[in-house]
């Protein structure tokens, strides 16, 4: 079996979240501790249906660090190769906007601390 040079990461119930109809979907990552950072290879996210105001953004220490407008339902994701390293010892958090009335949502992190 060839070494591909990837570390599997654990996977955790932290990273997921979805909300009721028509609320957030957040995920945020507690600051790790002095001198570590959160890593993220991906996010996905997904809405039922299209949503009136979607969009997904990170934020890092409380400043926006990437947004995006999504305008349609159903499943999407950004994989970033190399993985996108945040702040030392800053909480990031994730947040897929509230899609509208009936309208549910999910948001999936893949993170880890280095």
């Amino acid at each position: 079996m060839a070494k591909t040079g990837l570390v599997a990461q654990p996977a955790a119930s932290t990273q997921v979240h979805e909300p009721a109809a028509n609320t957030a979907a957040v995920v945020t990552l507690a600051a790790a501790g002095a001198g570590k950072r959160h890593v993220i290879a991906s996010v996905e996210w997904s809405y039922d249906a299209n949503p009136t105001a979607g969009s997904l953004a990170i934020t890092d220490g409380g400043t926006q660090v990437f947004k995006v407008d999504i305008t349609k339902g159903g499943p999407g994701f950004f994989q970033w190769v190399p993985p996108k390293r945040f702040a030392a010892n800053s909480a990031v958090v994730a947040t897929l906007a509230a899609g509208g009335a009936s309208v549910s949502g999910i948001v999936n992190v893949h993170a880890w601390v280095q």
